[in-house]
């Protein structure tokens, strides 16, 4: 491990101790410049930095500093202290909103893209029907390895009055002879509080949860 990265690390480590708030989110509103901390896991948490363009623009591009400690505290060793990203944003002539987004990790030589359309049409005055392909892909850049493409359609019908969602989804990666299918419902049951029952179909067996998820801004 390089002397910057070892650097970034321990930076990292240090400013989190004393700026971070589960899930924050610390940026100047307004401003062209990046700065969001964030704990991503129990032990994991993430620096984004970077800068944005102007509005009417929405293209963004930066530096992900990322940092795994032990149960202990102390720092865990890993290959993924930095990446770097870009994300743009935009809608078309017809509404549909579409983003793209790239990332590269000069330790691995891994790099990843991505892109996503979204398309929202009222059914009735309240029920909403939205469409969303996305197609994400990766490569080692660094050995020439192609590795994998993941292609995903999803549909869903949204409830406005009442909150409830019916979402279904097909995925297929290249290199695997089955499709995964998922139908999920969720529910909004108040500000920041959703519960979602998940079927998938997983090779030739169903696998069913319910979760719970409840997020808080700062």
């Amino acid at each position: 491990m390089t002397p910057f990265f070892r650097a970034a690390r321990a930076a990292l480590a240090l400013s989190m101790a004393f700026v971070i708030l589960p899930a924050g989110v610390a940026r100047a509103e307004g401003s062209l410049l990046i700065w969001s901390p964030s704990k991503i896991s129990g032990n994991a948490y993430r620096l984004r930095m970077g800068a944005r363009t102007p509005p009417g623009s929405d293209a963004r591009a930066g530096v992900d500093f990322s940092v795994t400690t032990s149960s202990t505290g102390s720092v865990r060793r890993t290959r993924d202290n930095a990446r770097l990203w870009a994300e743009m944003q935009g809608r078309g002539a017809s509404g549909a909103e579409g983003n793209v987004a790239a990332g590269y990790n000069p330790a691995t030589g891994r790099a990843t893209a991505s892109a996503g359309v979204s398309h929202r049409w009222m059914a009735t005055p309240s029920v909403d029907i939205l469409i969303n392909p996305s197609v994400w892909a990766d490569s080692d850049m660094r050995h020439g390895h192609s590795g994998s493409v993941r292609v995903t359609q999803k549909a869903q019908l949204h409830s406005v009055t009442t909150g409830t969602s019916l979402i279904a989804s097909g995925t297929a990666v290249s290199g695997q002879p089955h499709v995964k299918t998922e139908f999920r419902v969720e529910q909004n049951v108040m500000r920041g509080l959703n519960i979602a029952a998940t079927v998938q179909r997983q090779d030739a067996e169903l696998v069913g949860a319910i979760r719970a998820r409840f997020r808080m801004d700062w």
